[in-house]
């Protein structure tokens, strides 16, 4: 077993993953950069910081601004050391801010607070005026989301599982062993949805995942599923 890397290590590589900021002015946030945007931030330690991810850059870098002026850039997953030995964690998924945190060294986690205009400030202000609607909708998108996980997996396991059968005879006789594994893996799902149900799934489940997302909710299990396209049926 490789022994894990020491903080150190871990820092260096940071350090190797980031870029001095050009000293920009944040910009501020719009509501229609919603679709694209998100920003976060939080005061600490004297300074105020701002986390700006742009989905759509290329580079997959997230800049970091110290009291409105962009210090530094790093590509996500982003770890930024702060002066007092603190950290801000910034990690993204498919349907956007997956970790958004403040680290401090005694290692107490605080999560950022969404700007004005952005979807996730408006999903944390309905979660602070109306908690009973906002626990409700909650419950709601994760029973859809496991819904659909439940539905589609051994769809999808069936689908391989028939994928497997069809390429085995095609492989080279160096992987035999190989072709007669996937030849024997069978698995039957107890359900079989058309097209049309599996794509009223993934609908459902797409909006659970972004509901999800607005509250920077994400477990692999459950959110690090996002294959699920409705192409499981074989119809």
């Amino acid at each position: 077993m490789e022994p894990l890397p020491s903080a150190g290590a871990l820092r260096s590589r940071t350090v190797a993953r980031e870029r001095p900021g050009n000293r920009s002015p944040l910009k501020r946030f719009r509501v229609w950069q919603g679709l694209w945007r998100s920003l976060f931030g939080i005061d600490h330690d004297g300074a105020r910081w701002d986390v700006d991810v742009n989905f759509l850059a290329s580079d997959e870098r997230v800049a970091l601004y110290r009291d409105g002026r962009q210090e530094r850039t790093q590509k996500l997953p982003a770890r930024f050391e702060l002066p007092d030995g603190a950290r801000i964690e910034v990690r993204t998924s498919t349907y956007g801010v997956r970790r958004a945190h403040l680290v401090t060294p005694a290692g107490e986690e605080v999560q950022l607070t969404p700007a004005r205009g952005t979807a996730e400030r408006w999903r944390a202000d309905l979660e602070r005026r109306r908690p009973v609607l906002s626990r409700a909708i909650s419950i709601t998108s994760f029973v859809l989301l496991l819904t659909a996980v439940v539905i589609q997996v051994p769809q999808g396991i069936e689908w391989l599982a028939r994928l497997g059968d069809e390429i085995a005879p095609a492989l080279p006789e160096n992987l035999t062993a190989l072709a007669t594994l996937l030849e024997r893996f069978t698995f039957t799902s107890p359900w079989h949805l058309d097209s049309t149900g599996n794509t009223a799934v993934s609908v459902v489940a797409l909006v659970a995942l972004l509901e999800r997302a607005l509250r920077l909710r994400y477990a692999w299990w459950l959110d690090g599923l996002e294959g699920m396209d409705g192409s499981w049926s074989g119809s």
